[in-house]
């Protein structure tokens, strides 16, 4: 069977105050695919959508390659590369976490407050990584685009509270 790699699905789960949650079983093959088969993800929230993107350490190292590359190019043309501009609302909040066998971990108090998650936690795969939702503020957004995500939610969360049977 070949290596499950592409991220699917959606899945809603509980986080402890503390911060301790398990990602979805359905996430870890693909998350460990893209980590050197590893138990690593990495997080990144997205401020203004208010939620965090998820993917492997191999993304994050693409991404830091890419950054280097521009960094030459620039400097080959002779312009200035200002690293600050161009990679730090990427990398200023990315925080890659290890997580246990069971999928296992603590999301840090920063994270948890860019995505304003609280006691739920609402997964979305797009294939080349995932998104971590409150699923209440998922609900809250009137773009289009998110229609399909909300569904789920909903669903999830009607399961969650016992309304689904």
């Amino acid at each position: 069977m070949a290596e499950e790699t592409a991220f699917s699905g959606a899945a809603l789960t509980a986080i402890d105050p503390k911060g301790r949650l398990a990602i979805p079983a359905s996430f870890r093959n693909p998350l460990m695919a893209t980590s050197g088969n590893e138990r690593w993800v990495v997080f990144q929230p997205v401020i203004e959508e208010g939620c965090i993107q998820c993917y492997g350490t191999d993304r994050m190292r693409a991404l830091h390659e890419s950054m280097k590359k521009r960094e030459a190019l620039a400097l080959e043309k002779g312009e200035m590369f200002n690293s600050r501009k161009i990679a730090g609302p990427l990398f200023t909040g990315m925080k890659p976490i290890s997580f246990d066998a069971s999928g296992r971990l603590i999301l840090p108090p920063v994270l948890r407050a860019a995505a304003g998650i609280t006691d739920l936690v609402f997964f979305a795969a797009n294939s080349v990584d995932f998104t971590m939702w409150n699923p209440h503020k998922l609900l809250e957004r009137t773009e289009p685009e998110y229609q399909e995500a909300q569904f789920y939610a909903r669903w999830y969360l009607d399961e969650f509270e016992g309304k689904g049977k």
